[in-house]
């Protein structure tokens, strides 16, 4: 049994939470100034009012001003807000952190200059005096928080450096219903979980025009999808990921739930029924849509290997090309994929 605090009472750190607390664990969970409203119902009627569900008992619930009581005496904390707000979050756990603690990172984004995943972001934070005794730990996998906390079965990927740290952190989060696997491959559990948002927008766009038009487009979904896999494989490769980490649960696996639903899928899906950047924006309210902001990230990665000619973003990552001049540029979805279709 661990002592768990969760940083982030969304649907993610709601459903971790629920998770781990049935596993046997001590679990506390903490929200941010965002959270106040959730954790209000989680203490008053144990009900998450996104997720729609009852949260299992013994759970306990802190508020934003309660940030030292939350982390007392945890041993592993996860981190479970949006990517964006990672490095400020986190410089504000830091000053509680303790000698062997393990931070688990289930945001899914790529941060700015000059960090290549969100794990090296956290570790810059961390003082020197504990840099090589707080272990840093990214998680992948298909884990949609709805299923999760209702224990539809799950798989994910824990990567840390050490393969070892990432080992332990499989075998005390596995479950008959949540199955769990260990790699040293870091860099490419994290990229593939903030990439994978990116090319769902793609692809949701794809199913908006398909509805748009009322034709089927399963073949387009399917190619972009393979596609979408392979651009993956040419930036995580050149920056030390591994293959067999894209083509496993945090790429391959990741992609297809995203592109099931979510947020991603259904921003995508609003560009592709005719709306631009801005509308499907404000028609999705206060959700943040990750691969928007993943997107501007992945061109920075793109741009650096371009510029040291390992790869052409032209010609080895097509569909990335095409994504980003929707979002960044105004182009419509329609063009984009009749472009990246008919170029040669």
């Amino acid at each position: 049994m661990a002592k768990v605090v969760v940083i982030g009472a969304g649907m993610m750190g709601t459903a971790c939470s629920s998770h781990l607390i049935r596993t046997g664990h001590q679990v506390n969970l903490w929200g941010t100034e965002l959270d106040g409203d959730i954790i209000d119902l989680l203490r008053q009627r144990g009900i998450h009012k996104t997720l729609h569900v009852s949260v299992p008992p013994g759970i306990k619930f802190f508020q934003a001003d309660e940030l030292e009581k939350a982390m007392d005496k945890r041993e592993i904390v996860i981190m479970a807000v949006t990517s964006y707000a990672i490095g400020k979050i986190a410089k504000k756990v830091v000053p509680f952190l303790k000698e062997g603690v393990f931070i688990i990172n289930v945001a899914k984004g790529i941060p700015p200059s000059p960090y290549l995943t969100l794990c090296d972001l956290i570790e810059s934070l961390i003082p020197s005096s504990l840099s090589k005794k707080v272990r840093v730990i990214g998680m992948g996998g298909p884990a949609r928080a709805s299923e999760l906390v209702r224990k539809i079965s799950t798989e994910v990927i824990f990567g840390a450096k050490d393969e070892r740290t990432a080992e332990y952190c499989s075998r005390i989060t596995r479950s008959p219903k949540f199955k769990t696997s260990a790699t040293s491959d870091v860099t490419g559990v994290e990229l593939c979980a903030a990439m994978k948002n990116a090319y769902a927008i793609f692809i949701g766009m794809c199913h908006g025009l398909s509805e748009k038009l009322k034709i089927s487009m399963d073949n387009t979904k399917a190619a972009l999808m393979g596609q979408a896999i392979l651009e993956m494989s040419r930036i995580i490769i050149p920056y030390g990921g591994k293959l067999e980490t894209v083509m496993g649960q945090a790429g391959v696996g990741d992609l297809y739930v995203t592109i099931q639903g979510g947020r991603n899928g259904s921003f995508g899906k609003l560009l592709g029924q005719g709306m631009d950047v801005k509308e499907a924006m404000e028609k999705m309210k206060d959700q943040t849509v990750e691969g928007y902001i993943a997107t501007r990230g992945m061109y920075r990665l793109a741009k650096d290997l371009e510029e040291k000619s390992i790869i052409s973003i032209k010609d080895d990552l097509p569909l990335f090309n095409e994504l980003y001049s929707v979002l960044y540029e105004g182009k419509s979805p329609a063009k984009a994929i009749e472009d990246y279709f008919n170029k040669v």
